[in-house]
C-alpha cells in the first residue's frame, strides 16, 4: 500500500495543485489558467530490445524507422511493427487518426511509447487553428460582439455518421434535432480547458447568462461560455470567446483573450471518427502518450481486443474519452481523463445546450467485456462519468474521481452475473455518485449469482464541494449555485438496481441529504426487486445530524445493514434523545426483520466518530483517519470472508468502522499516487 504522513501531505499537494499554480505564476495564460496538472513527458529508459522511431519534425515514412532515420507518421509506423518491438514517438504533435492493427504475443508484446522525457501528442483536430490562428478566423459582419467565423469552409463536417455508442439520457439518437448536434468541439491549446460545443447560434450569441424558464426554450438564448458552433448552411465554424458577466463565478469566469486570432486552439469537426482505434489485436501496450482533438466520438476506442495495457496516458475530451467494447484483460494505469466541462460549465449547459458526454463507456457487443481494471487513474471534469453496465470483473482502485456535474458510476441493472469492484478511491464533486437508467423494463432477472454484484468498499466520498448543476435564474453574487450537492444514489425511469455490497466507506457531506433519507439515501433509493448490504460505514454531515427517514418506502425491501455511524459535525453536540426510537416502534421496523433479523438501525449509532481533523468549510482539507479513542474502533460487524477487503488482515479483531482502520496511514490515489486521499478536489484545484 502507498502511504503518506499528514506532515507529508503538503508536499503531495505541491505536486498536484502547485504544478498548476506554479506554472500559472511563471506563465501568462492567453486563455484561462489550467485547473489540472498539464501532461509532461513520461520518464523511462530505452529498452534493450528491437526499437523503431517516429519523429513528426524530421521523419520520413520512406525511412527505415531507425533512430537516425525515423518514420514521420504514427499511421504508417504502427503497420510496420512486429512482435517484441517498441515504437518510440518523439515529442511533438501528430495530426492523425491512427488505427493499431498489429498484435504482439505473450512472450513478445508490442509497445508504443513516448521517447523518454518527451511528450508526443496525437491530435485528431485541424492543425491550422493551432498553428496559424491569425489567418484562420475573421470577424463576423453583423454578428454578436466577439463573434468570429472561420476563413475556410468545411463541407465534409456533417457526414451524418451513425454514432457507435448508445446511451440513455445522452440524446442518442437525437430524434428530430439532428441538425442541432454539436459538430465542432475543442480546447484552448495552452490550458487545455474545453470549449463549449453549441447546439444553437442563439446561445452562442446571447448576452444572457441566467438559466431560462424552460430547458426547451430555443428563442431566448443563454451564453454557455467560450465555444464553437458549426453553421451547416455555410459550412463554417463560428467562435465566441466573450467574457462572463454572471455574478458569483469568481475565478471560474473566463477573462482571457477574446480574439481567436491571438490564441491557439484545438478544434475538431464532424462526428463518428475515433482518434485512436485499437481493433482486433492482442498483447499491445501504450505508454506516455497524450490524445486530444476528438469530436462527439470516442477519443480512444478499444474493440475486440485482448491483453491491452494503457499506461501514463492523458486523454482530453471525447464522448467518451475511452470506449471499450467486446474486449478482455484491459489494464488502464496511471492515466488521466479530462472531460468537456470547463470551470464555468454546468450540467444544464451540457445536457440541454451542448454535449451530454460520458467519459468512460463499456459497450455491449459480444463477447461481453471482461477483466477490465482501472488503477491509479484520474477521472475529472465532465458531465457523466462511467457507463460500465456491460462488463464482468470490472475494477476501479486507488483512482481520483472528481467534478462530474451529473452522474457518476452507472453500474447497470441487476444481472445474474455482473461483478464490479470499486475500492480505495477518492470520490467527490459528483451530483449522483451512483446512478442507473432503465433501458428495458424486462432487463433484470428475478434471481442472480450469489457471488455477483457491485462491491463498494474502503472509499472516501467527500461530496462537500458539490457541483455546478445549473446557472441561477436570478442574481447570486455568492455563487452558491456552483456548490450544489445531489444524492449518493439516484436513477432514471425506476430501473432494478444491481445487488450492491457497500461496506467500510467514509462519506462526507456539507448539507442535509434529500428528505433526510437514511444513510444518505442508501437505505431507501433503488431497493425494489434487488438486494443491498450497507455495513460498517461512517456517514458524516457538516450541517444537521443525518436523519432516520424511509420516505416513500411502503414495504420493507431486501436491505441488510448495520455497524454504521452517523454524525452531524455542527449540530451533533446538541443532540438529545434517541433518534432511532420512533422508527424502532414503527411497523416498517418490524417488517425489516424479515430481511435482516436484528432489524434496521439496531446495530447503528449516532455518535461522533472522532476523526483526526474536520473543520468547517468546503475548502478545508479533512483528515478522516480515526483517533485511537474513536468509538468506531472495534465496533463494526463481521464482513463475509468472500467479500474482498485489502485491509482485513491489518484490522485485527472486530473490524473498525469506516474506510481507514485506527492506526492505518491514509493511502494516496491518482497518477503515481500524487493526490492525497483527503485533498485535491475542485475547491482546492480550481
Amino acid at each position: 500500500m502507498r502511504t503518506h504522513s499528514i506532515c507529508g501531505w503538503l508536499s503531495v499537494v505541491v505536486i498536484v495543485i502547485g504544478a498548476v499554480q506554479g506554472a500559472a505564476a511563471e506563465q501568462t495564460w492567453k486563455s484561462h489558467p489550467p485547473v489540472r496538472p498539464l501532461p509532461i513527458g513520461y520518464q523511462s529508459e530505452l529498452v534493450a530490445g528491437a526499437k523503431r522511431f517516429v519523429n513528426p519534425q524530421r521523419g520520413d515514412d520512406a525511412h527505415d524507422g531507425s533512430e537516425s532515420k525515423p518514420w514521420k507518421t504514427v499511421t504508417y509506423a504502427v503497420r510496420q511493427l512486429e512482435p517484441g518491438q517498441t515504437l518510440y514517438l518523439r515529442g511533438g504533435i501528430y495530426y492523425e487518426r491512427p488505427a493499431l492493427t498489429r498484435s504482439g504475443t505473450v512472450e513478445f508484446p508490442i509497445t508504443i511509447a513516448n521517447y523518454p522525457g518527451e511528450l508526443p501528442i496525437i491530435d485528431g483536430g485541424l492543425r491550422e487553428f493551432a498553428e496559424s490562428p491569425a489567418t484562420s478566423w475573421q470577424p463576423l459582419e453583423g454578428g454578436a460582439p466577439d463573434e468570429y467565423v472561420s476563413t475556410k469552409t468545411f463541407p465534409e463536417a456533417d457526414l451524418r455518421r451513425v454514432p457507435n455508442q448508445f446511451l440513455p439520457g445522452s440524446w442518442e439518437p437525437m430524434w428530430g434535432i439532428e441538425d442541432e448536434r454539436p459538430l465542432a468541439l475543442g480546447h484552448f491549446a495552452d490550458s487545455l480547458l474545453p470549449l463549449h460545443g453549441y447546439r444553437l447560434a442563439t446561445d452562442l450569441r446571447a448576452t444572457n447568462e441566467y438559466w431560462l424558464t424552460s430547458k426547451k426554450d430555443k428563442e431566448n438564448g443563454i451564453y454557455c461560455g467560450p465555444g464553437l458552433w458549426f453553421n451547416r448552411a455555410t459550412n463554417r465554424i463560428h467562435i465566441r470567446l466573450a467574457h462572463h458577466r454572471l455574478e458569483g463565478l469568481g475565478t471560474n469566469a473566463y477573462r482571457g483573450e477574446t480574439d481567436p486570432r491571438k490564441v491557439p486552439l484545438i478544434i475538431a469537426l464532424g462526428f463518428g471518427d475515433d482518434v485512436l482505434r485499437v481493433t482486433g489485436i492482442k498483447h499491445v501496450k501504450l505508454q506516455g502518450l497524450t490524445l486530444r482533438g476528438a469530436t462527439g466520438s470516442p477519443l480512444l476506442h478499444v474493440y475486440g481486443s485482448e491483453n491491452i495495457q494503457l499506461d501514463h496516458l492523458t486523454l482530453f475530451g471525447g464522448f467518451p474519452a475511452l470506449m471499450v467494447n467486446a474486449s478482455q484483460k484491459i489494464r488502464v494505469t496511471h492515466t488521466a481523463m479530462r472531460g468537456l466541462a470547463a470551470p464555468w460549465t454546468s450540467r444544464a449547459h451540457m445536457k440541454y445546450r451542448g454535449t451530454a458526454s460520458y467519459q468512460l463507456i463499456l459497450q455491449n457487443a459480444q463477447p461481453l467485456n471482461e477483466d477490465i481494471q482501472f488503477s491509479h487513474c484520474e477521472f475529472t471534469d465532465d458531465h457523466d462519468f462511467a457507463f460500465v453496465r456491460w462488463g464482468k470483473q470490472v475494477k476501479f482502485d486507488r483512482c481520483f474521481v472528481d467534478n462530474f456535474n451529473d452522474d457518476g458510476f452507472e453500474c447497470g441493472a441487476k444481472l445474474r452475473d455482473h461483478t464490479i469492484f470499486i475500492s480505495l478511491n477518492r470520490i467527490g464533486g459528483i451530483l449522483s455518485p451512483f446512478t442507473q437508467h432503465e433501458i428495458d423494463k424486462d432487463e433484470s432477472p428475478l434471481d442472480h449469482n450469489a457471488k455477483a454484484g457491485v462491491f463498494v468498499f474502503r472509499n472516501v466520498f467527500d461530496l462537500r464541494a458539490g457541483c455546478f448543476r445549473s446557472p441561477p435564474i436570478q442574481a447570486d453574487p455568492a455563487g452558491a449555485y456552483l456548490r450544489e450537492e445531489g444524492h449518493i444514489a439516484g436513477d432514471h425511469g425506476s430501473p432494478v438496481w444491481p445487488v450492491m455490497h457497500f461496506y467500510h466507506n467514509t462519506l462526507l457531506r456539507e448539507t442535509p441529504v434529500f428528505r433526510d433519507n437514511y444513510m444518505f439515501g442508501l437505505a431507501v433509493m433503488g431497493l425494489r426487486r434487488t438486494e443491498r448490504d450497507v455495513f460498517n460505514n461512517i456517514f458524516l454531515q457538516m450541517q444537521k445530524v443525518p436523519g432516520v427517514n424511509f420516505v416513500a418506502m411502503k414495504d420493507a425491501e431486501a436491505l441488510r445493514e448495520g455497524g454504521n455511524i452517523l454524525w452531524g459535525a455542527k449540530d451533533g453536540v446538541s443532540l438529545k434523545g434517541d433518534l432511532f426510537a420512533k422508527f424502532r416502534s414503527s411497523p416498517l421496523f418490524k417488517a425489516s426483520q424479515q430481511h435482516y433479523p436484528p432489524g434496521w438501525t439496531t446495530n447503528d449509532r449516532i455518535i461522533d466518530p472522532q476523526v483526526m481533523k474536520l473543520d468547517a468549510g468546503t475548502s478545508s482539507v479533512p483528515d478522516l483517519r480515526l483517533k485511537p479513542s474513536s468509538p468506531a474502533k472495534d465496533s463494526g460487524l463481521p464482513i463475509p470472508a468472500e467479500w474482498p477487503d485489502p485491509l482485513r488482515e491489518r484490522d485485527s479483531g472486530t473490524p473498525d468502522i469506516g474506510a481507514i482502520p485506527v492506526g492505518e496511514e491514509a493511502w494516496t490515489v491518482g497518477i503515481d499516487g500524487r493526490i492525497p486521499l483527503f485533498g485535491g478536489g475542485p475547491a482546492a484545484s480550481r
